[in-house]
């Protein structure tokens, strides 16, 4: 119970508003004090590297999260130095959630690693998903100002920071939050995708972007239902981002200008647009566009489907080969967990805990 009290997705989701707000009110304020956001950043990795295992290599980490994240703020505008903190908070929020529920979050959100064939993959699925989300967003253009071009603009030279502020830390953390917590909170999956996705959705906060990030939060839903491992939906998120990100802050390079141009009867697949020089709805551009984004989408949901069919496999091999050579001397319970002493065929004692979620070595 202590479990499901902390990491609750109807108290998940209010926690994220309330964060959310509380964010935007901090920037305000931190933005008159000198210093005041980097004083607030050092408290929020402090905390971090309380709240997780006190060893050296956590605590390494947080430092390492600290410096990036200085780094990263030095360059930027008000505005993105306020996604990063929030990004923090909800990064924070999480982890306290998941100390207090006596889960890891890796094992919590199955956050496993991929194959390389399967990288491979996604990398590929991640191109046709941005081509798909690129006629979402034009057509969504046409009622609604997108607003995310005109912030984009204003760090487009700096892209390392860019890249950090917008591809990274925001595919990490939502993908955690919606993917990983909201998700795997709801044991109706099919409402566990469309709730997931709505207050993805939501959280984007201007209807330009809502409506590209509801498409966005279904597919990415039905990744992790289809391969059950949230570093795939994390690394196409991330993936997505970093191409707007090089799109924006490179116009000008050869391979940039060449992609911008590249079309199909006229529909621009990186730079989409359905309307005329006039603000006019172009009905045949809305059209070839729509059928590539079709294609693109089945072309993307089809690698997916490669992708769990690989982590499939691989789980069924590391299960069988588990089973095989493993052989249980010792086993006893503490708090939530199974914590179990077994020895393999060479006669190497192995020490793991077993919860809910599965079987994880102990380090």
């Amino acid at each position: 119970m202590l479990e499901k009290s902390f990491l609750n997705p109807n108290k998940i989701w209010f926690m994220i508003v309330l964060l959310h707000i509380i964010g935007s009110v901090l920037v305000s304020l931190l933005g008159i004090f000198p210093f005041g956001i980097v004083i607030a950043t050092t408290g929020i990795w402090f905390l971090l590297a309380n709240i997780w295992e006190r060893n050296l290599k956590n605590i390494g980490i947080c430092i390492t999260g600290w410096l990036i994240t200085i780094f990263t703020m030095h360059s930027l505008n008000i505005s993105f130095q306020g996604t990063v903190l929030l990004n923090e908070i909800l990064l924070l929020y999480v982890c306290w959630c998941c100390k207090k529920a006596y889960v890891k979050p890796t094992e919590y959100c199955h956050l496993k690693k991929v194959s390389l064939k399967s990288t491979f993959f996604i990398v590929i699925a991640a191109i046709f998903l941005f081509i798909m989300a690129g006629y979402v967003n034009a057509c969504s253009m046409i009622v609604f100002q997108n607003l995310l071009d005109v912030s984009l603009e204003e760090i487009s030279g700096h892209p390392l920071e860019a890249m950090i502020a917008v591809a990274i830390m925001p595919a990490l953390i939502e993908e955690v939050l919606f993917r990983g917590i909201i998700y795997r909170g709801i044991s109706d999956k099919k409402m566990a995708i469309f709730i997931s996705a709505i207050t993805f959705a939501l959280l984007h906060m201007n209807f330009n972007q809502m409506c590209y990030a509801f498409v966005m939060g279904v597919f990415f839903a039905v990744v992790i239902y289809i391969t059950d491992n949230l570093t795939v939906s994390i690394a196409l998120h991330m993936l997505f981002n970093a191409f707007t990100v090089i799109l924006c802050c490179f116009p000008s390079t050869k391979v940039i200008r060449t992609l911008l141009e590249c079309h199909i009867a006229g529909y621009h697949l990186f730079n989409p647009g359905v309307t005329n020089m006039q603000g006019g709805i172009e009905i045949s551009l809305v059209l070839i566009g729509g059928v590539i984004a079709v294609v693109s989408m089945l072309i993307a949901g089809y690698l997916v489907f490669l992708i769990g069919k690989e982590e499939k496999e691989e789980k069924k091999e590391k299960s069988e080969t588990r089973e095989s050579t493993l052989k249980i001397s010792v086993c006893t319970a503490r708090k939530r967990n199974v914590h179990v002493l077994a020895k393999n065929k060479g006669g190497d004692e192995i020490y793991g805990i077993f919860n809910l979620q599965g079987w994880y070595p102990s380090l």
